[in-house]
């Protein structure tokens, strides 16, 4: 059998498969918060940005920080959802692909013969009134000062083509227990504040239908960049560079 077809297996939205995924997350969710309450003290804020539950959403989320799936995770079951990130197929194996299946997370097929199939879990989690955390960067900003870089366009394409739900997510204090390069977290019980912001749905109905595909997409991503670097911005009490400031401009 072919490495596309058994990945058609790894995880499915149908209404069982979501009850046995709230029960595993019930459980991760409850080790991942004492263990985070040893190292901060977890704020969330705006969660009414949040659809309905039951309504599809795609959650684009900052990412800067090694802990920061676990703080938005939370945020989100807090809120009564659970959330399904996006992660490299080649995880779903072994101990740690048994997890992910649990949880419901959603493998990227990269290797895919399609490259239309990366998507497909996705699209129906979404269809199913699931909520879809991506990281638009696929990986750690790298910017010396935790700005947003280099969001990539598969968040845009998703949502142009299902119509579903952009919340963008921004955080911050994570770098006060986790700093950038430390081999591990400094756990001081209740001695930092982390806090989740969620922002409004991003609007992107001008961009439907556009003759230009990869245009609207290139406006999408940067509108999105623009976006979580503002909500970062507030969040650090910093000036936001000029660079974020023009939908038409590169970064």
């Amino acid at each position: 059998m072919s490495e596309d077809v058994e990945s058609k297996e790894l995880v499915s939205f149908d209404p069982a498969s979501v009850r046995s995924q709230k029960r595993v997350a019930f459980a991760a969710a409850t080790s991942a918060y004492g263990l985070m309450r040893t190292a901060t003290k977890m704020t969330v804020e705006n969660s009414e940005n949040l659809p309905p539950r039951g309504t599809g959403a795609i959650v684009a989320a900052y990412h800067a920080n090694h802990l920061d799936p676990i703080l938005v995770g939370l945020a989100l079951w807090r809120n009564g959802r659970v959330p399904h990130f996006l992660a490299k197929s080649t995880l779903f194996s072994g101990v740690l692909g048994v997890i992910l299946k649990g949880l419901g997370q959603i493998p990227v097929l990269r290797a895919s013969a399609q490259a239309g199939d990366s998507l497909d879990y996705a699209k129906e989690a979404l269809a199913r009134g699931e909520t879809v955390v991506i990281y638009p960067e696929g990986t750690l900003t790298k910017d010396e000062e935790f700005w947003p870089q280099h969001f990539k366009s598969g968040t845009a394409r998703l949502a142009l083509e299902t119509g579903a739900q952009i919340i963008p997510v921004a955080h911050w204090g994570l770098n006060g227990i986790y700093p950038r390069g430390a081999k591990l977290p400094k756990f001081r019980p209740m001695s930092n504040t982390s806090v989740v912001r969620f922002g409004p749905a991003l609007s992107y109905d001008d961009l439907w239908g556009h003759r230009d595909e990869k245009r609207s997409k290139t406006l999408l991503t940067k509108r999105l960049t623009n976006t979580i670097a503002v909500m970062v911005g507030e969040l650090s009490g910093r000036e936001l560079p000029e660079r974020f400031h023009n939908e038409e401009a590169g970064e």
